[in-house]
């Protein structure tokens, strides 16, 4: 069996539909039994071409271990989650998704039963392993939990409330549309959908709500249909993005905001994961609720660590992740759009109203710069910019603050020759200085 090592990344295992094969899947269901002693497994998939042989695959190869099978089918990430996560006799998750990546692409991502990852670098040790059968096979048990996790993400709400809110969804031809679908038909919206169908080649646009290219056709819909607001969702339905009623977009980090002050109004002095890449607006929102700020390096991983370690209640990310410890502290996107609808719906305002406070300063969003010197560059940064920064943050990259007038954090990719930039600033003219003063400096 031919490995391509590459493809057994830091979060999952990702490559090419030639490169993640039958034979690498089965490989890696016997390794995730043996990995984690599982005697249950969950299964999902998404909607890529090769997802159904993958997944069957990967069960055939966790079932010849001993390990029973709950096989869940298409699912999105979210649902996915919940599935692993809420049963008491699971042990374990994978599935067969690669996300928002191109139409040319496959994963397996894997999970332990309390959510947290299993890394990709895990299993590559254990394609050559050559595995004894065991006696009996595990059973398959086919079956979705979608009912049941509605009614989890619509527990204690009043779904009667929400009637007459008009909303445009973007499911990006992803999965989405299985779970937000039947949640807004639950809450009584009046929905106008677009890119409904699944569909991996995703011929609208990529199904990346972080990058505000793939937002133009919702913002559109908005205005033109007079909605309240939009969502908009990625492949794998595991991150969502809110358009206000103006047809702009949020950030991740003006959402997390937002739902701390749902989570902080009934638990204050609770802990919110947060990132040097956010805002000072989401700071002081979760700081001004009574919320306790808990930094950590950029990524999901990282976020849901930390919530099992610290107890926060939030977590979110800049890429529109967003993790609650109700749900096991990972991801529940249709959770999150009750939340953001609960507070909307309660505040009386706009939309745009409700978020303008958070739209205070000037934001760059994440810029990236091709280099070819990461280190050279991040030196030159240090050596220009540091010296008159007020705070000098280093956790993930340098994050240099002047005053209460502008920051900047410079983070270096892990895999490209780039280096991300963002600015933020008391205004449209000074953040759009410093970024190019700062890209000058980069790229020098």
């Amino acid at each position: 069996m031919l490995v391509p090592a590459h493809i057994f990344k830091k979060n999952d295992i990702r490559g090419l539909l030639a490169e993640v094969t039958v034979e690498i899947a089965g490989q890696v269901g016997r390794g995730l039994v043996q990995i984690t002693g599982a005697r249950k497994v969950v299964v999902g998939r998404d909607m890529r071409s090769t997802s159904p042989d993958l997944a069957q695959a990967a069960i055939a190869g966790i079932t010849a271990m001993g390990a029973d099978v709950l096989d869940i089918g298409q699912c999105t990430t979210s649902l996915f989650n919940f599935a692993v996560s809420s049963q008491a006799d699971v042990d374990a998750g994978l599935m067969v998704t690669a996300s928002h990546n191109p139409a040319e692409y496959n994963g397996i991502k894997c999970a332990w039963a309390n959510g947290l990852p299993i890394s990709g670098t895990d299993f590559l040790p254990l394609m050559t392993e050559e595995y004894t059968a065991v006696a009996p096979v595990g059973e398959v048990e086919e079956g979705g939990l979608l009912d049941e996790y509605l009614d989890f993400c619509l527990a204690g709400v009043d779904v009667k409330s929400f009637g007459g809110t008009k909303v445009v969804i973007d499911y990006g031809n992803g999965m989405g549309a299985l779970t937000v679908r039947k949640l807004a038909k639950r809450l009584g919206l009046e929905v106008v959908e677009l890119y409904s169908e699944p569909d991996a080649r995703f011929p609208n646009h990529e199904a990346n709500p972080a990058k505000e290219e793939t937002l133009t056709d919702i913002k559109a819909a908005v205005l033109r249909e007079r909605a309240d607001f939009g969502i908009a969702l990625d492949g794998d339905a595991d991150r969502v993005a809110f358009i206000d009623n103006e047809g702009v977009s949020l950030r991740g980090d003006q959402t997390l905001a937002l739902l701390a002050s749902v989570v902080l109004a009934s638990h204050p002095e609770a802990k919110v994961i947060v990132a040097p890449n956010q805002s000072w607006a989401t700071r002081e929102a979760i700081e001004g609720a009574g919320g306790e700020c808990v930094e950590v390096p950029v990524g999901r991983t990282t976020v849901i660590r930390a919530m099992h370690d610290t107890g926060a209640l939030l977590g979110g990310e800049l890429s529109s992740h967003f993790m609650f410890a109700e749900s096991h502290n990972l991801e529940a996107v249709d959770l999150a759009i009750v939340k953001v609808l609960a507070l909307w719906k309660e505040s009386g305002k706009t939309f745009a109203d409700l978020v303008r406070p958070l739209r205070a300063m000037s934001n760059s969003g994440e810029v990236n710069i091709e280099v070819h010197d990461k280190e050279s560059a991040l030196g030159r940064l240090e050596a220009m910019m540091v010296a008159e920064a007020t705070v000098v943050n280093r956790l993930d990259g340098i994050r240099c603050e002047y005053g209460r007038d502008w920051w900047f954090l410079v983070r270096a990719s892990n895999t490209e020759p780039i280096l991300r930039l963002i600015v933020e600033a008391k205004t449209e003219e000074m953040m759009m200085s410093k970024r190019d003063e700062l890209a000058a400096i980069i790229k020098a």
